[in-house]
């Protein structure tokens, strides 16, 4: 139920996450280069992760500068596409079920978007993965809904980003894609930056996420996408994800 938040070597964060009790990852290492993992990377992560008695989830997409799902340049355009036909192949080796992508910001390259996402359609299929939209700007809940009423929801799906959705106050539009919810992104920050940090940091009422998401009937454990900056918490890696898993139970039981 846990995304990286250290700078380590990937055995070392998969060690102390299986140390401090968490059974379930959300893979977000690379999301923001344009790393291409080879036949050698999947299996090599796939061992690791089931050594540490690990599942992953799911898998964040990547979104790199200059290479976005609306990249009207046509060679950023197709390197975003091969990027993303990597992370479906990826989180099929790995076990998951579902993809992150991040919405155009501007609505000129939405066509673009759906043009990338209709290129991966055969591979989703063929292997059962979804993609998973995230609401990431202001104005997210009307490229979701084009993306709702255009694809599946076997196909695409929703990623649901608490943090974002507080930045923004835009929650109340975003609630009503429950019905599509295939991936979580959890976390807090006081309505100014996106801090990412853990349930309690800030000002989203855990309450009202809590009781939205046992409503919708999502099914997978929870993913809480927090990360560890001394500028908000001073201690040791273990400390501080002892506080996080402390702040995650508070949250559930917030929900109840």
């Amino acid at each position: 139920m846990f995304n990286y938040s250290f700078q380590f070597d990937l055995e070392t964060k998969l060690r102390l996450f299986a140390n401090q009790g968490f059974r379930f990852l959300h893979w977000c290492d690379d999301w923001n280069n344009g790393v291409l993992y080879s036949k050698e990377d999947f299996k090599r992560f796939s061992q690791l992760i089931e050594s540490h008695g690990l599942k992953c989830q799911d898998v964040h997409g990547s979104d790199a500068p200059g290479i976005k799902i609306g990249s009207q340049d046509e060679g950023a355009f197709e390197k975003y596409v091969q990027l993303l036909r990597n992370r479906i192949e990826f989180c099929s080796a790995i076990g998951g079920d579902a993809v992150v992508v991040h919405p155009p910001k501007e609505a000129s390259d939405y066509a673009r978007s759906c043009k990338a996402i209709e290129n991966v359609r055969t591979l989703c299929e063929d292997l059962g993965i979804a993609l998973a939209a995230e609401n990431c700007f202001p104005a997210d809940d009307k490229v979701l809904a084009q993306y709702f009423e255009k694809f599946a929801p076997e196909f695409v799906g929703y990623c649901f980003d608490s943090g974002h959705a507080n930045l923004y106050n835009n929650i109340d539009d975003l609630m009503k894609f429950s019905n599509r919810l295939k991936v979580l992104h959890l976390h807090d920050n006081r309505g100014k930056e996106d801090n990412h940090q853990p349930p309690f940091y800030g000002s989203v009422d855990w309450q009202r996420v809590m009781h939205w998401i046992e409503q919708s009937g999502y099914s997978k454990p929870l993913n809480f996408e927090i990360t560890h900056r001394p500028r908000y918490f001073e201690g040791a890696p273990e400390e501080y994800l002892d506080h996080a898993a402390r702040s995650i139970l508070k949250a559930l039981s917030a929900g109840t």
